[in-house]
């Protein structure tokens, strides 16, 4: 976020039942949000909300978390909007 000159707070949502990961439409963890984007591009009309761990395929192949540019690419995304 420092990079594109963004300061917003970043907040971070304890998802702890499964009624709270349909309510909050929670894909797993970690699941990373910028103004209710997700940052996975291919992620966004799924609905398996749950308490699962997550995989994101990434240009350096799976991973447990989303990449640098993925995160960048949806902060860019969301500035335009």
């Amino acid at each position: 976020m420092a990079e594109l000159g963004n300061e917003q707070p970043v907040d971070i949502i304890d998802v702890e039942t499964p009624e709270e990961a349909v309510e909050s439409k929670f894909l797993g963890s970690p699941t990373i949000r910028i103004n209710g984007l997700d940052v996975d591009k291919n992620a966004r009309d799924r609905t398996d909300y749950s308490l699962a761990c997550r995989i994101y395929r990434t240009d350096e192949g799976v991973q447990e978390w989303p990449s640098k540019a993925m995160i960048i690419d949806a902060l860019k995304e969301t500035r335009k909007s």
